[in-house]
């Protein structure tokens, strides 16, 4: 028997061909002929068989469709940010996965020139809420438009102090004075966010 640790399987993740290996426990053969991962866990090759398996252990709260989430911006791309994932339905995921979330959430009436949504700003960094859309290619999609959901609390892009919110998307530091403008949530604040820390122990 070969474990591979280099990284947790999720359900759905591509395990091998059939022709390389017979699926084993926690698997399943999917329609386009390959052994997938129904579990949390890692790969098991048994090479003499010629089979693999998923060993599951204390599998983590995996995000399901629907869930509310909140985590920090661990990474920024063109149109994208990469949220780690903290908090499940207010319950502390010690998972470590992360989740995709599109930067581009204006609202109506919210336009850029081109007619297209205006990229609301985010920074590495930020404290979000979002919701579960889809887990397409055992990725965990985010939506941060509507008002509940974007920027929970963040600390002074500038110099690290402490920010209160103006008006709807507009942060002020109270160390600086600098502006910042994000996509807000209806609720954002640091209380809000301890508040949630506190519940989620």
């Amino acid at each position: 028997m070969i474990k591979d640790n280099n990284k947790p399987m999720l359900p759905g993740e591509h395990i091998s061909s059939i022709e390389e290996f017979e699926g084993g426990k926690n698997t399943y053969i999917a329609s386009d002929g390959t052994v997938r991962s129904a579990a949390v866990g890692t790969k098991v090759y048994d090479l003499k068989r010629r089979i693999v398996k998923v060993d599951q252990k204390n599998s983590p709260m995996l995000p399901k469709v629907g869930d509310t989430i909140v985590g920090y911006v661990d990474m920024l791309f063109s149109s994208m940010v990469s949220v780690k994932i903290l908090y499940i339905n207010d319950k502390r995921s010690e998972s470590g996965f992360s989740a995709i979330a599109s930067a581009r959430v204006g609202s109506r009436g919210d336009r850029d020139r081109r007619g297209g949504d205006r990229r609301a700003t985010f920074h590495a960094g930020d404290i979000v809420r979002g919701r579960v859309v889809s887990l397409l290619n055992s990725t965990v999609h985010l939506t941060l438009a509507e008002k509940e959901y974007g920027v929970l609390y963040t600390l002074c892009f500038m110099c690290g102090g402490d920010t209160v919110r103006t008006n709807e998307n507009t942060i002020k530091c109270v160390e600086c004075g600098a502006f910042e403008e994000r996509k807000l949530t209806h609720d954002y604040g640091k209380e809000t966010f301890r508040l949630i820390h506190k519940a989620g122990k």
